[in-house]
């Protein structure tokens, strides 16, 4: 009896090893890093890597908006932000452009970087990003497109940090 006993214990433990079945997911994790500056949408997730502005026959581009946060790690340092082309959209052979405008907080930019002091930028400190700013990319002359297709582009805003603390009112002390 006790033989029969073991024997059908050993027989439900090899039946449960054999039936276990398991399975690995392997997930890739990536981060670009740079310690002193970035952008993010309002609520601190990365800005999207791609968008689909809607094209409305006879009027043109619909603009696309995002409101975005600034990040620093410096209390005093202003940001200065441009873009790293002129941006365009083009078709499939390059040979229709569409130019696009690009915004933050109302400012259209330019390969020309522009200041956003620190103060202004900042009112509450880095703890928590800077305020929330518009960010708006649209078609630079609004208008019908003439030629059918599928269009693309690259948007590409540069951030960086100012290297000098900012000035405090009555020069720096």
């Amino acid at each position: 009896m006790k033989n029969k006993l073991n024997l059908l214990c050993l027989g439900g433990l090899l039946a449960t090893t054999f039936c276990a079945n398991a399975v690995q997911r392997d997930i890739t994790v990536t981060a670009d890093i740079d310690p002193t500056v970035d952008v993010t949408n309002a609520d601190g997730s990365p800005l999207p890597s791609s968008v689909a502005m809607q094209y409305l026959p006879g009027k043109g581009l619909a603009a696309h908006k995002e409101n975005i946060k600034f990040w620093s790690n410096k209390e005093d340092k202003a940001l200065s932000v441009s873009l790293a082309n002129t941006p365009a959209l083009t078709d499939a052979n390059g040979s229709n452009a569409i130019p696009l405008s690009v915004s933050v907080n109302g400012t259209k930019l330019s390969t020309t970087p522009i200041t956003l002091e620190y103060a202004t930028a900042f009112p509450s400190g880095i703890a928590n990003g800077s305020s929330t700013m518009p960010l708006v990319i649209a078609q630079d002359n609004p208008g019908p497109v003439a030629a059918a297709g599928s269009y693309t582009g690259i948007v590409s805003m540069v951030v960086t940090q100012a290297t000098a603390p900012a000035e405090k009112p009555g020069g720096n002390k």
